[in-house]
């Protein structure tokens, strides 16, 4: 089955419906048309180029306006590893490999930011630590963002709004706070929180 990310960015085909993005069917539309910016589990950072070259490497698929290095600048202070620019990306700690995937991803500027399990492969406290991160830089760029994970904490935490899939099909979407106190299918409510199931 195709994961919502993956499907939405291009680089799989959706086994039914359609991709929309701003009101636009993106369906049939390549990766490189569709203004998305995605950050994988396992960070996928050319190993033979530096961290600036990395978050730079966005930017040559969009139109040049002769403020690269300084987006890219702003972008690495913006995920806090400025200090780390000229280091490949071996040097570089799990958290740290996964802020400057997060910056490179945004470096273009997308419309929609795509992040498919970006923490699953940190330790907790880490996790923890991270999520808050995106989240601040989400709220202060104001992109919209879709953040497929399996950790329920996570998803509550970062969230505006949450869709709990189940087998390919949406249970319930909804804000944080009703899908964990108003689970409207069983499935909901046993996956999300801690709930009591009562046959009647």
């Amino acid at each position: 089955m195709t994961t919502p990310g993956v499907a939405i960015a291009g680089l799989a085909e959706p086994d039914r419906g359609i991709v929309s993005i701003g009101g636009r069917d993106v369906t049939g539309e390549p990766p490189e048309d569709r203004d998305t910016g995605i950050v994988f589990q396992n960070y996928a950072l050319f190993p033979n180029m530096s961290v600036r070259e990395n978050v730079a490497y966005g930017l040559q698929f969009r139109e040049r306006d002769g403020r690269d290095d300084e987006r890219v600048t702003e972008l690495l202070e913006l995920v806090e590893v400025a200090d780390l620019a000229d280091r490949d990306p071996d040097q570089l700690s799990g958290g740290q490999q996964q802020r400057v995937a997060l910056a490179r991803a945004l470096a273009p500027e997308p419309d929609v930011l795509l992040l498919d399990e970006p923490l699953s492969a940190l330790d907790a406290q880490l996790r923890q630590r991270l999520r808050v991160q995106i989240r601040a830089i989400q709220q202060e760029l104001g992109i919209t963002t879709v953040y497929v994970t399996h950790d329920q904490a996570e998803a509550l935490a970062i969230s505006d709004r949450v869709a709990v899939m189940h087998e390919g099909q949406v249970e319930q979407v909804a804000t944080p706070e009703t899908v964990y106190r108003e689970p409207t299918t069983r499935f909901v409510a046993e996956f999300v929180g801690d709930n009591n199931v009562l046959d009647g």
